[in-house]
Protein backbone atom coordinates (compact mmCIF):
# COMPACT_ATOMS: atom_id res chain seq x y z
CA UNK A 1 0.00 0.00 0.00
CA UNK A 2 2.77 2.62 0.83
CA UNK A 3 4.55 1.88 -2.36
CA UNK A 4 1.09 2.19 -4.33
CA UNK A 5 0.66 5.39 -2.16
CA UNK A 6 3.76 6.83 -3.82
CA UNK A 7 3.54 5.90 -7.23
CA UNK A 8 3.73 9.24 -9.75
CA UNK A 9 0.43 8.68 -11.42
CA UNK A 10 0.86 11.93 -13.14
CA UNK A 11 3.00 12.71 -16.45
CA UNK A 12 3.02 16.24 -17.50
CA UNK A 13 4.98 18.53 -20.11
CA UNK A 14 5.80 22.01 -19.70
CA UNK A 15 6.87 24.68 -21.91
CA UNK A 16 8.47 28.70 -20.38
CA UNK A 17 6.45 29.80 -23.76
CA UNK A 18 2.74 29.59 -23.69
CA UNK A 19 1.59 27.95 -26.79
CA UNK A 20 -0.76 29.29 -29.16
CA UNK A 21 -2.76 26.12 -29.53
CA UNK A 22 -2.51 22.43 -27.69
CA UNK A 23 -4.22 19.22 -26.96
CA UNK A 24 -4.18 16.23 -24.65
CA UNK A 25 -5.99 14.33 -26.89
CA UNK A 26 -4.17 11.80 -29.16
CA UNK A 27 -7.04 11.01 -31.65
CA UNK A 28 -7.51 14.98 -32.02
CA UNK A 29 -4.36 15.41 -33.21
CA UNK A 30 -3.91 12.15 -35.16
CA UNK A 31 -7.39 12.22 -36.86
CA UNK A 32 -8.78 10.81 -39.74
CA UNK A 33 -4.90 11.17 -41.37
CA UNK A 34 -3.06 8.89 -38.34
CA UNK A 35 0.53 9.47 -37.61
CA UNK A 36 1.52 8.99 -40.86
CA UNK A 37 -0.29 12.36 -41.57
CA UNK A 38 -1.62 13.93 -38.79
CA UNK A 39 -4.58 15.84 -38.98
CA UNK A 40 -3.19 18.44 -36.50
CA UNK A 41 -0.52 19.45 -38.26
CA UNK A 42 -2.27 20.90 -41.05
CA UNK A 43 -5.29 22.47 -39.04
CA UNK A 44 -4.60 26.19 -38.04
CA UNK A 45 -5.07 25.74 -34.32
CA UNK A 46 -5.50 22.51 -32.02
CA UNK A 47 -8.45 21.70 -29.99
CA UNK A 48 -7.17 22.68 -26.45
CA UNK A 49 -9.13 19.46 -25.15
CA UNK A 50 -8.34 17.67 -21.75
CA UNK A 51 -7.99 13.73 -22.17
CA UNK A 52 -10.49 11.93 -20.10
CA UNK A 53 -10.44 8.37 -20.79
CA UNK A 54 -9.03 9.21 -24.00
CA UNK A 55 -5.51 8.25 -25.52
CA UNK A 56 -3.31 10.82 -24.58
CA UNK A 57 -0.54 12.77 -26.10
CA UNK A 58 1.29 16.25 -25.40
CA UNK A 59 1.26 18.53 -28.43
CA UNK A 60 1.83 21.95 -28.61
CA UNK A 61 1.75 24.57 -31.34
CA UNK A 62 4.03 27.83 -31.82
CA UNK A 63 3.53 30.16 -34.53
CA UNK A 64 6.96 31.52 -35.49
CA UNK A 65 7.93 33.65 -38.23
CA UNK A 66 12.04 33.31 -38.12
CA UNK A 67 14.17 35.63 -40.16
CA UNK A 68 16.98 33.78 -42.61
CA UNK A 69 19.80 31.68 -39.93
CA UNK A 70 18.01 33.47 -36.96
CA UNK A 71 17.57 31.03 -33.74
CA UNK A 72 14.65 31.12 -31.03
CA UNK A 73 15.48 28.62 -27.40
CA UNK A 74 12.30 27.15 -26.10
CA UNK A 75 12.88 25.30 -22.46
CA UNK A 76 10.17 22.32 -21.61
CA UNK A 77 10.21 19.87 -18.96
CA UNK A 78 8.82 16.17 -19.01
CA UNK A 79 8.59 14.46 -16.36
CA UNK A 80 6.48 12.44 -13.84
CA UNK A 81 4.71 13.89 -10.52
CA UNK A 82 2.59 12.68 -7.72
CA UNK A 83 0.28 15.44 -7.41
CA UNK A 84 -0.35 19.31 -9.19
CA UNK A 85 1.52 20.95 -6.60
CA UNK A 86 4.43 19.06 -6.68
CA UNK A 87 4.55 19.95 -10.82
CA UNK A 88 4.43 23.46 -9.72
CA UNK A 89 7.55 22.87 -7.68
CA UNK A 90 9.55 21.19 -10.25
CA UNK A 91 8.55 23.68 -12.49
CA UNK A 92 9.76 26.84 -10.43
CA UNK A 93 13.03 24.67 -9.25
CA UNK A 94 13.91 24.58 -12.98
CA UNK A 95 12.94 28.06 -14.31
CA UNK A 96 15.48 29.20 -11.51
CA UNK A 97 18.47 27.10 -12.80
CA UNK A 98 20.34 28.55 -15.63
CA UNK A 99 19.27 27.60 -19.48
CA UNK A 100 20.06 23.84 -19.98
CA UNK A 101 23.17 23.31 -22.30
CA UNK A 102 22.73 21.48 -25.47
CA UNK A 103 23.02 17.59 -25.47
CA UNK A 104 26.72 16.55 -26.73
CA UNK A 105 26.74 13.63 -28.71
CA UNK A 106 29.73 11.90 -28.68
CA UNK A 107 31.23 9.92 -31.31
CA UNK A 108 34.05 7.27 -31.38
CA UNK A 109 34.60 7.42 -35.29
CA UNK A 110 33.57 10.19 -38.31
CA UNK A 111 34.29 8.64 -41.53
CA UNK A 112 33.72 9.24 -44.86
CA UNK A 113 33.32 6.65 -47.73
CA UNK A 114 31.37 6.23 -51.25
CA UNK A 115 28.34 4.78 -49.50
CA UNK A 116 26.88 8.75 -48.24
CA UNK A 117 24.25 6.69 -46.47
CA UNK A 118 26.44 4.43 -44.44
CA UNK A 119 28.58 7.72 -43.33
CA UNK A 120 25.41 9.98 -42.50
CA UNK A 121 24.29 7.24 -40.37
CA UNK A 122 27.17 5.99 -38.64
CA UNK A 123 28.57 10.00 -37.76
CA UNK A 124 25.22 11.14 -36.63
CA UNK A 125 22.16 9.22 -35.84
CA UNK A 126 24.28 5.86 -34.48
CA UNK A 127 26.12 7.25 -31.80
CA UNK A 128 23.13 9.26 -30.82
CA UNK A 129 21.32 6.14 -30.52
CA UNK A 130 23.97 4.43 -29.06
CA UNK A 131 23.69 7.34 -25.94
CA UNK A 132 20.33 7.12 -25.34
CA UNK A 133 20.40 3.89 -24.57
CA UNK A 134 23.63 4.25 -22.62
CA UNK A 135 21.84 6.82 -20.61
CA UNK A 136 18.80 6.09 -20.46
CA UNK A 137 18.50 2.18 -19.88
CA UNK A 138 16.04 1.87 -21.94
CA UNK A 139 14.22 4.00 -19.44
CA UNK A 140 13.75 0.96 -17.16
CA UNK A 141 15.09 0.14 -13.77
CA UNK A 142 15.72 -3.44 -14.15
CA UNK A 143 16.98 -3.80 -17.47
CA UNK A 144 17.82 -7.58 -18.51
CA UNK A 145 21.14 -8.68 -17.93
CA UNK A 146 22.19 -9.37 -21.42
CA UNK A 147 20.62 -5.71 -22.31
CA UNK A 148 22.44 -3.62 -19.96
CA UNK A 149 25.87 -4.83 -20.82
CA UNK A 150 25.85 -5.20 -24.17
CA UNK A 151 24.37 -1.91 -24.48
CA UNK A 152 27.20 -0.73 -22.04
CA UNK A 153 28.90 -2.34 -24.97
CA UNK A 154 28.54 0.15 -27.24
CA UNK A 155 28.37 3.08 -25.38
CA UNK A 156 32.60 2.16 -23.95
CA UNK A 157 33.28 3.29 -27.73
CA UNK A 158 31.78 6.92 -26.33
CA UNK A 159 31.82 6.88 -22.59
CA UNK A 160 34.58 4.02 -21.40
CA UNK A 161 34.43 5.26 -17.84
CA UNK A 162 30.61 5.13 -17.84
CA UNK A 163 30.67 1.29 -19.02
CA UNK A 164 32.95 0.73 -16.26
CA UNK A 165 30.48 1.70 -13.60
CA UNK A 166 27.46 0.10 -15.38
CA UNK A 167 29.89 -3.35 -15.93
CA UNK A 168 30.83 -3.10 -12.47
CA UNK A 169 27.59 -2.30 -11.14
CA UNK A 170 25.86 -5.57 -13.19
CA UNK A 171 28.97 -7.55 -11.38
CA UNK A 172 28.29 -6.24 -7.93
CA UNK A 173 24.81 -7.95 -8.20
CA UNK A 174 26.35 -12.09 -9.13
CA UNK A 175 26.24 -14.81 -6.54
CA UNK A 176 29.27 -16.27 -5.36
CA UNK A 177 28.60 -19.42 -6.73
CA UNK A 178 28.93 -17.41 -10.52
CA UNK A 179 25.35 -16.47 -11.16
CA UNK A 180 23.77 -13.72 -13.06
CA UNK A 181 20.79 -12.83 -12.39
CA UNK A 182 18.15 -12.17 -15.54
CA UNK A 183 18.40 -8.18 -14.57
CA UNK A 184 20.03 -5.46 -12.86
CA UNK A 185 18.76 -3.72 -10.72
CA UNK A 186 19.28 0.04 -11.20
CA UNK A 187 18.28 1.40 -7.67
CA UNK A 188 17.81 0.31 -3.95
CA UNK A 189 13.76 0.50 -4.67
CA UNK A 190 14.00 -1.68 -8.06
CA UNK A 191 12.45 -5.08 -8.36
CA UNK A 192 13.10 -7.35 -10.99
CA UNK A 193 9.61 -7.81 -13.39
CA UNK A 194 7.80 -9.81 -15.86
CA UNK A 195 10.36 -11.42 -18.09
CA UNK A 196 13.45 -10.83 -15.13
CA UNK A 197 11.48 -13.42 -13.22
CA UNK A 198 11.64 -15.92 -15.65
CA UNK A 199 15.07 -17.79 -15.72
CA UNK A 200 17.51 -17.32 -18.62
CA UNK A 201 20.96 -19.07 -19.20
CA UNK A 202 22.63 -16.82 -21.19
CA UNK A 203 23.83 -13.53 -18.90
CA UNK A 204 27.32 -14.80 -18.22
CA UNK A 205 28.61 -14.96 -21.80
CA UNK A 206 27.96 -11.02 -21.69
CA UNK A 207 30.07 -10.42 -19.21
CA UNK A 208 33.57 -11.57 -20.81
CA UNK A 209 32.43 -10.51 -24.36
CA UNK A 210 31.61 -6.68 -22.51
CA UNK A 211 35.02 -7.18 -20.53
CA UNK A 212 36.86 -8.35 -23.74
CA UNK A 213 35.64 -4.99 -25.86
CA UNK A 214 36.25 -3.02 -22.75
CA UNK A 215 40.17 -4.54 -22.60
CA UNK A 216 41.03 -3.62 -26.68
CA UNK A 217 39.32 -0.42 -26.23
CA UNK A 218 41.37 0.60 -22.89
CA UNK A 219 43.89 -1.45 -21.73
CA UNK A 220 42.80 -1.09 -18.19
CA UNK A 221 44.04 -4.14 -17.34
CA UNK A 222 43.88 -2.31 -13.74
CA UNK A 223 39.77 -3.52 -13.45
CA UNK A 224 40.95 -6.82 -13.22
CA UNK A 225 42.47 -6.42 -9.62
CA UNK A 226 39.24 -4.08 -8.91
CA UNK A 227 37.15 -5.80 -5.67
CA UNK A 228 33.87 -6.14 -5.83
CA UNK A 229 31.34 -7.19 -3.78
CA UNK A 230 29.19 -10.44 -4.41
CA UNK A 231 25.38 -9.87 -4.38
CA UNK A 232 24.80 -12.98 -1.47
CA UNK A 233 27.96 -13.18 0.17
CA UNK A 234 31.59 -11.85 0.43
CA UNK A 235 33.85 -9.64 -2.19
CA UNK A 236 36.43 -10.96 -4.79
CA UNK A 237 38.50 -9.46 -7.63
CA UNK A 238 36.77 -8.45 -11.08
CA UNK A 239 39.12 -11.26 -12.21
CA UNK A 240 37.50 -13.73 -9.64
CA UNK A 241 34.21 -12.77 -10.85
CA UNK A 242 34.76 -13.44 -14.29
CA UNK A 243 36.19 -17.21 -13.34
CA UNK A 244 33.37 -17.79 -11.41
CA UNK A 245 30.96 -16.74 -14.13
CA UNK A 246 32.95 -18.78 -16.72
CA UNK A 247 32.94 -21.71 -13.97
CA UNK A 248 29.05 -21.57 -13.53
CA UNK A 249 28.92 -21.89 -17.78
CA UNK A 250 30.67 -25.12 -17.49
CA UNK A 251 28.43 -26.78 -15.11
CA UNK A 252 25.63 -25.87 -17.05
CA UNK A 253 27.13 -28.52 -19.32
CA UNK A 254 24.86 -31.43 -19.84
CA UNK A 255 27.07 -35.33 -19.65
CA UNK A 256 27.03 -34.47 -23.58
CA UNK A 257 28.95 -31.26 -22.99
CA UNK A 258 26.20 -29.28 -24.39
CA UNK A 259 24.50 -26.06 -22.83
CA UNK A 260 21.66 -26.46 -20.99
CA UNK A 261 18.87 -24.10 -21.80
CA UNK A 262 16.54 -24.07 -19.26
CA UNK A 263 13.75 -21.60 -20.02
CA UNK A 264 15.74 -19.66 -22.71
CA UNK A 265 18.58 -18.63 -23.95
CA UNK A 266 19.56 -15.22 -26.11
CA UNK A 267 15.65 -16.25 -27.66
CA UNK A 268 13.71 -15.04 -24.58
CA UNK A 269 10.48 -16.84 -25.72
CA UNK A 270 12.18 -20.22 -26.50
CA UNK A 271 10.68 -21.32 -23.16
CA UNK A 272 9.80 -25.08 -23.45
CA UNK A 273 12.90 -26.43 -24.75
CA UNK A 274 14.57 -27.31 -21.66
CA UNK A 275 12.11 -26.15 -18.51
CA UNK A 276 12.50 -29.89 -17.32
CA UNK A 277 16.32 -29.22 -17.26
CA UNK A 278 17.27 -31.55 -20.01
CA UNK A 279 16.94 -29.46 -23.05
CA UNK A 280 19.94 -27.70 -24.70
CA UNK A 281 21.10 -24.84 -26.86
CA UNK A 282 23.44 -24.78 -29.99
CA UNK A 283 23.43 -21.19 -29.89
CA UNK A 284 24.50 -21.18 -26.29
CA UNK A 285 26.86 -24.57 -26.55
CA UNK A 286 28.49 -21.52 -29.41
CA UNK A 287 28.49 -18.58 -26.97
CA UNK A 288 29.72 -20.44 -23.89
CA UNK A 289 32.60 -21.87 -26.18
CA UNK A 290 33.19 -17.99 -27.45
CA UNK A 291 33.36 -17.03 -24.07
CA UNK A 292 35.89 -19.50 -22.74
CA UNK A 293 37.74 -18.60 -26.07
CA UNK A 294 38.12 -14.77 -25.17
CA UNK A 295 38.37 -15.77 -21.33
CA UNK A 296 41.64 -17.61 -22.31
CA UNK A 297 42.81 -14.40 -24.11
CA UNK A 298 42.45 -11.90 -21.33
CA UNK A 299 43.89 -14.55 -18.95
CA UNK A 300 47.09 -14.89 -21.12
CA UNK A 301 47.18 -11.09 -21.56
CA UNK A 302 46.91 -11.07 -17.51
CA UNK A 303 50.14 -14.14 -17.08
CA UNK A 304 47.93 -15.86 -16.12
CA UNK A 305 48.98 -18.93 -18.56
CA UNK A 306 47.69 -21.96 -16.50
CA UNK A 307 44.46 -20.70 -16.79
CA UNK A 308 44.15 -19.59 -20.42
CA UNK A 309 45.65 -23.14 -21.39
CA UNK A 310 42.90 -24.33 -19.33
CA UNK A 311 40.31 -22.48 -20.89
CA UNK A 312 41.35 -23.01 -24.20
CA UNK A 313 41.22 -26.53 -24.34
CA UNK A 314 37.64 -26.42 -22.73
CA UNK A 315 37.00 -24.27 -25.73
CA UNK A 316 38.10 -26.64 -28.39
CA UNK A 317 36.43 -29.78 -26.25
CA UNK A 318 33.19 -27.85 -26.71
CA UNK A 319 33.59 -26.95 -29.84
CA UNK A 320 34.03 -30.92 -30.63
CA UNK A 321 30.76 -31.42 -28.92
CA UNK A 322 29.03 -29.28 -30.54
CA UNK A 323 29.60 -31.04 -34.35
CA UNK A 324 29.05 -34.38 -32.80
CA UNK A 325 25.87 -33.50 -31.89
CA UNK A 326 24.54 -30.21 -33.93
CA UNK A 327 25.77 -30.36 -37.04
CA UNK A 328 23.14 -31.09 -39.70
CA UNK A 329 24.15 -31.61 -43.36
CA UNK A 330 25.40 -28.00 -44.03
CA UNK A 331 24.06 -25.93 -40.93
CA UNK A 332 24.05 -26.53 -37.17
CA UNK A 333 20.65 -27.12 -36.06
CA UNK A 334 19.15 -24.73 -32.88
CA UNK A 335 19.28 -27.13 -30.18
CA UNK A 336 17.97 -30.64 -28.93
CA UNK A 337 14.15 -30.61 -26.61
CA UNK A 338 13.69 -32.31 -23.03
CA UNK A 339 12.41 -35.03 -24.99
CA UNK A 340 15.45 -35.49 -27.16
CA UNK A 341 14.31 -34.16 -30.02
CA UNK A 342 16.89 -31.92 -32.59
CA UNK A 343 15.38 -29.34 -34.30
CA UNK A 344 16.25 -26.70 -36.70
CA UNK A 345 17.27 -29.18 -39.40
CA UNK A 346 16.31 -29.72 -42.64
CA UNK A 347 13.74 -32.02 -42.48
CA UNK A 348 11.65 -30.17 -39.89
CA UNK A 349 8.71 -28.32 -42.14
CA UNK A 350 8.70 -24.87 -39.85
CA UNK A 351 11.88 -23.41 -38.02
CA UNK A 352 14.33 -25.67 -40.45
CA UNK A 353 17.30 -23.10 -40.02
CA UNK A 354 18.21 -20.59 -37.61
CA UNK A 355 20.74 -18.02 -38.38
CA UNK A 356 22.27 -17.72 -35.02
CA UNK A 357 24.04 -21.11 -34.88
CA UNK A 358 25.74 -20.61 -38.24
CA UNK A 359 26.70 -17.13 -37.41
CA UNK A 360 28.74 -17.73 -33.61
CA UNK A 361 29.25 -21.86 -35.52
CA UNK A 362 31.84 -19.28 -37.02
CA UNK A 363 32.48 -16.74 -33.96
CA UNK A 364 33.57 -19.67 -31.91
CA UNK A 365 35.60 -21.79 -34.60
CA UNK A 366 33.46 -24.50 -34.63
CA UNK A 367 32.59 -24.50 -37.74
CA UNK A 368 35.71 -25.03 -40.31
CA UNK A 369 37.14 -23.42 -43.35
CA UNK A 370 36.27 -26.22 -45.55
CA UNK A 371 32.44 -26.04 -44.47
CA UNK A 372 32.13 -22.42 -44.03
CA UNK A 373 31.44 -21.52 -47.87
CA UNK A 374 28.59 -24.35 -47.79
CA UNK A 375 27.20 -22.35 -44.55
CA UNK A 376 27.11 -19.53 -46.04
CA UNK A 377 25.12 -21.02 -49.18
CA UNK A 378 22.41 -22.21 -46.44
CA UNK A 379 22.09 -19.20 -44.89
CA UNK A 380 21.64 -17.32 -48.74
CA UNK A 381 19.33 -19.23 -49.97
CA UNK A 382 17.04 -20.37 -46.62
CA UNK A 383 17.08 -16.63 -44.77
CA UNK A 384 18.60 -14.14 -46.64
CA UNK A 385 16.04 -10.96 -47.70
CA UNK A 386 16.75 -7.56 -49.10
CA UNK A 387 16.26 -6.44 -45.47
CA UNK A 388 19.01 -8.73 -44.34
CA UNK A 389 18.77 -12.43 -43.17
CA UNK A 390 15.49 -13.68 -41.10
CA UNK A 391 16.20 -15.06 -37.44
CA UNK A 392 14.43 -18.34 -38.74
CA UNK A 393 12.84 -19.85 -42.00
CA UNK A 394 10.29 -21.11 -42.61
CA UNK A 395 8.59 -19.29 -39.82
CA UNK A 396 5.91 -21.51 -37.22
CA UNK A 397 2.05 -21.33 -38.11
CA UNK A 398 1.49 -23.07 -35.39
CA UNK A 399 2.18 -24.32 -31.62
CA UNK A 400 5.07 -26.25 -31.14
CA UNK A 401 4.94 -27.53 -27.50
CA UNK A 402 8.42 -28.61 -26.90
CA UNK A 403 9.63 -25.12 -28.26
CA UNK A 404 7.73 -22.86 -26.97
CA UNK A 405 5.88 -19.09 -27.14
CA UNK A 406 8.50 -18.13 -29.98
CA UNK A 407 6.27 -20.75 -32.61
CA UNK A 408 2.70 -18.80 -30.87
CA UNK A 409 3.71 -15.62 -32.49
CA UNK A 410 2.95 -14.14 -35.69
CA UNK A 411 4.44 -15.15 -38.86
CA UNK A 412 7.64 -12.47 -39.94
CA UNK A 413 7.36 -11.05 -36.33
CA UNK A 414 10.08 -10.63 -33.35
CA UNK A 415 11.76 -13.80 -32.87
CA UNK A 416 9.27 -15.86 -35.22
CA UNK A 417 11.67 -15.47 -37.97
CA UNK A 418 11.30 -11.65 -38.31
CA UNK A 419 14.74 -10.13 -39.91
CA UNK A 420 16.16 -9.78 -36.19
CA UNK A 421 18.75 -6.83 -36.26
CA UNK A 422 20.75 -7.74 -32.95
CA UNK A 423 20.98 -11.30 -35.13
CA UNK A 424 21.77 -9.83 -38.27
CA UNK A 425 24.44 -8.33 -36.56
CA UNK A 426 25.96 -11.40 -34.62
CA UNK A 427 26.20 -12.57 -38.52
CA UNK A 428 28.14 -9.49 -39.59
CA UNK A 429 30.92 -9.47 -37.04
CA UNK A 430 31.19 -13.58 -38.20
CA UNK A 431 31.55 -12.80 -41.31
CA UNK A 432 34.27 -9.88 -40.87
CA UNK A 433 35.63 -12.56 -38.53
CA UNK A 434 36.18 -14.99 -41.22
CA UNK A 435 37.11 -12.08 -43.51
CA UNK A 436 34.22 -11.82 -45.93
CA UNK A 437 34.43 -8.55 -46.27
CA UNK A 438 32.03 -8.13 -48.85
CA UNK A 439 29.22 -10.07 -47.45
CA UNK A 440 30.12 -8.49 -43.83
CA UNK A 441 29.09 -4.66 -45.64
CA UNK A 442 26.21 -6.11 -47.15
CA UNK A 443 24.53 -6.98 -44.06
CA UNK A 444 25.30 -3.97 -42.11
CA UNK A 445 24.01 -1.95 -45.43
CA UNK A 446 21.18 -4.39 -45.39
CA UNK A 447 19.75 -2.94 -42.08
CA UNK A 448 19.56 0.46 -43.05
CA UNK A 449 16.43 1.72 -44.86
CA UNK A 450 17.97 3.58 -48.52
CA UNK A 451 15.78 5.82 -51.01
CA UNK A 452 14.24 2.50 -52.72
CA UNK A 453 13.27 1.07 -50.18
CA UNK A 454 12.23 3.22 -47.37
CA UNK A 455 7.98 3.26 -48.22
CA UNK A 456 8.19 -0.45 -48.09
CA UNK A 457 9.90 -0.38 -44.51
CA UNK A 458 7.98 2.85 -42.88
CA UNK A 459 10.65 4.65 -41.70
CA UNK A 460 13.84 6.35 -42.37
CA UNK A 461 17.09 5.97 -41.56
CA UNK A 462 17.87 7.22 -38.26
CA UNK A 463 17.88 4.40 -36.12
CA UNK A 464 18.05 0.74 -36.29
CA UNK A 465 15.18 -1.35 -35.38
CA UNK A 466 14.79 -4.11 -33.18
CA UNK A 467 13.36 -5.99 -35.92
CA UNK A 468 11.70 -5.74 -39.86
CA UNK A 469 9.39 -8.25 -40.56
CA UNK A 470 10.54 -11.32 -41.75
CA UNK A 471 8.97 -14.31 -42.82
CA UNK A 472 9.67 -12.80 -46.77
CA UNK A 473 9.04 -16.40 -48.38
CA UNK A 474 5.65 -17.32 -46.87
CA UNK A 475 4.22 -13.62 -46.54
CA UNK A 476 6.24 -11.76 -49.21
CA UNK A 477 3.73 -8.62 -49.21
CA UNK A 478 3.90 -7.85 -45.77
CA UNK A 479 8.15 -8.42 -45.28
CA UNK A 480 10.33 -5.43 -44.74
CA UNK A 481 8.10 -3.33 -42.27
CA UNK A 482 9.88 -2.00 -39.68
CA UNK A 483 8.88 -2.71 -36.17
CA UNK A 484 9.80 0.86 -34.90
CA UNK A 485 11.15 -0.41 -31.83
CA UNK A 486 13.76 1.78 -30.75
CA UNK A 487 15.47 -0.43 -28.22
CA UNK A 488 17.79 -2.97 -29.44
CA UNK A 489 21.27 -4.74 -28.55
CA UNK A 490 21.97 -4.58 -32.14
CA UNK A 491 23.98 -1.44 -31.52
CA UNK A 492 27.32 -2.86 -29.99
CA UNK A 493 27.85 -5.08 -32.88
CA UNK A 494 26.67 -2.28 -35.86
CA UNK A 495 29.19 -0.45 -33.88
CA UNK A 496 32.46 -2.50 -33.56
CA UNK A 497 31.71 -4.06 -36.69
CA UNK A 498 32.26 -0.34 -38.56
CA UNK A 499 34.84 1.11 -36.31
CA UNK A 500 36.78 -2.36 -35.76
CA UNK A 501 36.27 -4.44 -39.07
CA UNK A 502 35.10 -3.02 -41.70
CA UNK A 503 37.70 0.52 -41.71
CA UNK A 504 39.92 -2.37 -39.40
CA UNK A 505 40.84 -0.01 -36.36
CA UNK A 506 40.88 -1.90 -33.37
CA UNK A 507 42.48 -1.61 -29.94
CA UNK A 508 44.38 -4.47 -28.42
CA UNK A 509 46.68 -4.94 -25.49
CA UNK A 510 49.86 -3.53 -28.17
CA UNK A 511 48.18 -0.69 -29.55
CA UNK A 512 45.87 0.73 -32.37
CA UNK A 513 45.69 -2.76 -34.82
CA UNK A 514 45.16 -1.31 -38.59
CA UNK A 515 43.86 -4.45 -40.38
CA UNK A 516 40.53 -3.01 -42.69
CA UNK A 517 38.48 -5.10 -44.14
CA UNK A 518 36.83 -2.56 -46.84
CA UNK A 519 34.25 -3.91 -49.67
CA UNK A 520 36.20 -4.32 -52.31
CA UNK A 521 34.43 -2.11 -55.02
CA UNK A 522 35.68 0.99 -52.32
CA UNK A 523 38.94 2.52 -53.92
CA UNK A 524 39.54 4.70 -50.95
CA UNK A 525 37.75 6.31 -47.73
CA UNK A 526 39.47 7.81 -44.97
CA UNK A 527 38.67 7.56 -41.04
CA UNK A 528 38.89 9.78 -37.69
CA UNK A 529 39.57 7.48 -35.06
CA UNK A 530 39.40 8.61 -31.66
CA UNK A 531 41.58 6.30 -29.08
CA UNK A 532 42.68 6.58 -25.35
CA UNK A 533 43.40 10.42 -26.38
CA UNK A 534 44.73 10.07 -29.20
CA UNK A 535 43.16 11.87 -32.66
CA UNK A 536 44.15 8.90 -35.69
CA UNK A 537 43.25 10.70 -39.16
CA UNK A 538 43.30 7.61 -41.45
CA UNK A 539 42.94 7.87 -45.30
CA UNK A 540 42.73 4.54 -46.74
CA UNK A 541 43.36 4.19 -50.78
CA UNK A 542 43.64 1.33 -52.86
CA UNK A 543 47.58 0.63 -54.54
CA UNK A 544 47.77 -1.50 -57.72
CA UNK A 545 51.39 -1.75 -57.04
CA UNK A 546 51.65 -3.58 -53.12
CA UNK A 547 50.84 -7.43 -52.53
CA UNK A 548 49.98 -6.45 -49.00
CA UNK A 549 49.07 -3.97 -46.49
CA UNK A 550 50.95 -1.14 -45.96
CA UNK A 551 50.65 1.74 -43.40
CA UNK A 552 52.76 5.11 -43.16
CA UNK A 553 52.39 7.54 -39.78
CA UNK A 554 53.51 10.98 -40.82
CA UNK A 555 55.37 9.81 -43.49
CA UNK A 556 57.31 7.07 -42.23
CA UNK A 557 56.29 3.31 -43.10
CA UNK A 558 55.05 1.48 -39.37
CA UNK A 559 57.21 -1.33 -38.17
CA UNK A 560 55.15 -3.02 -35.88
CA UNK A 561 53.24 -5.20 -38.08
CA UNK A 562 50.22 -3.51 -38.32
CA UNK A 563 50.06 -1.50 -34.88
CA UNK A 564 50.75 1.88 -33.87
CA UNK A 565 52.01 1.79 -30.50
CA UNK A 566 52.69 4.47 -28.26
CA UNK A 567 52.51 7.62 -30.77
CA UNK A 568 54.12 10.41 -29.15
CA UNK A 569 51.64 13.10 -30.53
CA UNK A 570 47.56 13.47 -29.78
CA UNK A 571 47.35 13.39 -33.85
CA UNK A 572 48.53 11.00 -35.64
CA UNK A 573 47.65 10.84 -39.79
CA UNK A 574 47.99 7.44 -41.32
CA UNK A 575 48.05 6.93 -44.61
CA UNK A 576 46.81 2.30 -45.41
CA UNK A 577 47.68 1.87 -48.55
CA UNK A 578 45.75 -1.65 -49.81
CA UNK A 579 46.23 -4.01 -52.78
CA UNK A 580 43.50 -3.75 -55.17
CA UNK A 581 40.99 -7.41 -54.71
Amino acid sequence: LEKIKALKDLTFFASDRKPDSWTCVQNDFEGQGGLAEPQGVSDPTLSGNDAVYEVPTACMQFNLTLAANNTQQFNWLFGPAQTRSEIAVLLKHFSCTTSPQKSVHRKAIHISCPDTELSQFVNTWLPRQIQYHGESNRLTTDPQTRNFLQDNMAFLYLEPSAAKRSFLLALAQQKADGEMPDGILLHKDAELKYINKVPHSDHNVWLVIFLHAYLNETNDLAILNTRCAYSDAGEASVFEHIEAAMCHLNQNLDARGLAKIHQGDWCDPMNMVGFKGKGVSSWLSMATSYSFKLWSIICKNSAKHKQADIWLTRHEQLNANINTHFKDNHWYARGITDQGRLFGIDKDCEGKIFLNPQSWALLCDAASDDATDALLEQVDKHLWTPFGPMLLAPSYTQLYEDIGRVTQKSAGVAENGSVYNHAAAFYAAALYAKKYKDQGYKVLKAMLPNEQDAIIRGQLPVYIPNYYRGAFYQYPRHAGRSSHLFNTGTLAWYYQAVIEHLFGLQGDSKGLKIEPQLPSHWDKASATRCFRGITYQVEFKRDSHIGSIKITADSATIEQNMWVVNPQSSTVSLTVSMPLV
